[in-house]
């Protein structure tokens, strides 16, 4: 029960913060960002009615695969940090 409620609390906690990352980004990021969104706009213009049902099937996958990625990543980084401090007095 208790481990569930760290588990969720952690989870929030992540999740919060990628949010605020992502308002935060540094200029690199939201240039790459904005490139990747007009390369679409580009492609989805030319793109016939099937093709683009197609597509937008795609960014929605890529959307989620990118929001999971940096979710594992941030996570796996988070849980690292942790264990490492834990064990601060191991070294």
């Amino acid at each position: 029960m208790m481990y569930e409620k760290l588990r969720k609390a952690v989870d929030d906690f992540i999740t919060q913060r990628l949010c605020d990352l992502g308002t935060d980004s540094p200029a690199p990021v939201t240039e790459a960002i904005t490139n990747v969104k007009h390369c679409s706009e580009r492609l989805a213009a030319t793109l016939t009615k099937g093709q683009h049902e197609l597509w937008l099937r795609v960014e929605n996958s890529l959307s989620l695969q990118t929001g999971e990625e940096m979710r594992y990543y941030y996570k796996s980084g988070f849980y690292d940090a942790i264990h490492f401090l834990l064990g601060w007095d191991r070294i």
